[in-house]
């Protein structure tokens, strides 16, 4: 089973409540983006030179929408979140102070490429980000939380908001096992990665986790059922199989195997 591309909001969370200047924001996107459109009311912008193609040979320009000022209700949801940002130790006392947020939706993107419609997404944020100026973001198809300022600085790394890598002590294992897992791919119609382990280092892991990601991100999924890669070391040999992921949600991963 393959996965689908799903939508890919950001929530924007804010200390104190931030003031939406709609033509300030037209004005970055079309800095960093290029042509916008807006309509009379609402923040709607639409990118034409973004445009989706359809079976009917119908073209639409993308968008992305910005929800109304609301307050923030973190609740359970964001717990997964917190308990996996080893990339932020911080993250807990930060959202502590957020009493506000602003979702951002994509729209008609997930016809796209998935190389191009993440291309799009940054450069939307790159824009929004400097004007709205939230303190955290929050990514709900990789269950990531971000500081802005880490996400304005990520370089190269195309997939840092979109992009998680998980760890698990495996409960009821003998020895002492561990599981590891990509979560985001599989928003963009790619599988996400999983391995099971007890005698590997994790941080080491996590590294060979990521680049697999993004080899997948930037060549597509190539890898097949049965297929073979290079692990930890040049003679280390890992095979892939395609099955469920044993962690929520529910998606397809590559199951990573040690020789």
């Amino acid at each position: 089973m393959e996965n689908q591309p799903e939508l890919l909001p950001v929530r924007l969370f804010f200390a104190a409540r931030p003031e939406v200047n709609q033509a300030a924001l037209a004005e970055a996107l079309r800095q960093s983006v290029g042509p916008v459109d807006t309509p009379d009311s609402g923040q709607v912008f639409f990118f034409p030179t973004y445009a989706a193609s359809f079976a009917d040979a119908q073209s639409v320009p993308t968008s992305v929408m910005l929800t109304a000022v609301a307050p923030l209700s973190q609740g359970e949801q964001l717990t997964p979140a917190r308990q996996q940002s080893w990339h932020w130790p911080e993250v807990g006392a930060t959202l502590a102070t957020c009493q506000y947020e602003i979702i951002l939706t994509d729209f008609m993107t997930r016809a796209l490429p998935h190389l191009e419609r993440v291309t799009l997404l940054n450069k939307v944020l790159d824009a929004l980000l400097p004007v709205l100026r939230p303190q955290v973001l929050y990514f709900p198809s990789s269950q990531k939380l971000l500081d802005p300022q880490a996400y304005l600085a990520r370089g190269a790394e195309a997939l840092s908001g979109l992009l998680n890598v998980r760890f698990y002590n495996i409960a009821d294992s003998d020895a002492q096992e561990m599981l590891m897992d990509t979560l985001g791919l599989h928003a963009l119609g790619l599988p996400d990665f999983q391995l099971r382990f007890a005698d590997l280092d994790p941080g080491q892991v996590a590294g060979q986790l990521t680049s697999y990601a993004y080899y997948l991100f930037e060549n597509g999924p190539v890898i097949e059922d049965g297929n073979t890669i290079q692990g930890l070391t040049p003679e280390a040999k890992w095979h892939c199989y395609y099955e469920q992921a044993g962690v929520a949600p529910a998606r397809t991963v590559i199951e990573l195997e040690a020789d």
